[in-house]
């Protein structure tokens, strides 16, 4: 089960179903563009006008396919208002992966917990010694 919480509600989906597959393609190339930008951007070179894109086409298309993931028991409005920003990217990412290599066992609740907040909870565990 791959659970999704928005603020309050908690949404679930048993498994990832064909759905999500079939229609990954715009979201799995608009995140391949973010990255391809990036690194040309790392490295200093010039974007053509035809590549370029804003930050708001990006995440509509793959907040879109987010909401298919979980069967779209929430739109992409739900999605913009109530899940955390600096998760949100990195989030899709991870389940456009898993789902186009067929891994998406490792998929298990969103928002994911970011590494310095899984740090600290390690390091609680262990100062507590509760498990």
């Amino acid at each position: 089960m791959v659970t999704c919480k928005l603020r309050d509600k908690t949404y679930h989906v048993d498994f990832i179903s064909g759905r999500a597959l079939r229609e990954i393609e715009p979201a799995a190339k608009m995140y391949a563009k973010v990255v391809k930008l990036s690194e040309m951007a790392a490295k200093g070179e010039e974007i053509q006008a035809e590549d370029q894109f804003t930050i708001a086409e990006a995440m509509d298309v793959m907040i879109s396919w987010f909401c298919v993931l979980f069967g779209n028991q929430f739109g992409p409005e739900e999605v913009l208002d109530n899940y955390p920003a600096d998760r949100l990217m990195h989030d899709i990412a991870l389940a456009i992966m898993a789902v186009q290599t067929q891994a998406t066992e490792v998929l298990d609740e969103f928002p994911t917990k970011a590494a310095r907040e899984e740090a600290q909870v390690t390091m609680e565990t262990l100062r507590t010694g509760q498990s």
